[in-house]
């Protein structure tokens, strides 16, 4: 397993150095949805797709109910989902009501031990030449 990356081009306007600069960004593979995990779960554990689907399912529903409550619900070596707010900065304490609420949101918190993770990946360069390409 390796995280990708493609070698692009930018024209960088601030700094000391602007101008045409390389460098690295993310090559993000397909996306993985539910069925395919659930599949992978069912494969690797003696439970069965729909087992999978119903707890994966239930932990969906009992993870929306307790951000919306306003708890942050820890996930082990994932890590954590936080609730969190924006707001606009007023005057007096009166004036900070629902409306001075800009945004409501969720916070996504590695674990020390994902991040850590993250930080040992390894990384290759992907290529982006299509073989076969008529020229």
């Amino acid at each position: 397993m390796s995280v990708n990356y493609v070698k692009v081009k930018r024209m960088i306007h601030c700094g000391e150095n602007p101008g045409e600069k390389f460098l690295a960004r993310l090559w993000r593979n397909n996306d993985i949805n539910l069925d395919t995990i659930a599949e992978e779960i069912s494969n690797s554990t003696t439970m069965n797709y729909a087992d999978v689907i119903g707890v994966v399912k239930a932990l969906e529903q009992q993870i929306s109910k307790h951000i919306l409550n306003g708890s942050a619900v820890k996930l082990g070596m994932l890590g954590s989902f936080v609730p969190a707010i924006s707001s606009k900065a007023c005057d007096s304490v009166d004036d900070v009501t629902n409306e001075s609420i800009r945004r409501v949101k969720c916070i996504f918190k590695p674990s020390v031990k994902f991040k850590t993770m993250l930080s040992k990946a390894s990384l290759k360069e992907k290529s982006l030449e299509v073989k076969g390409l008529i020229e």
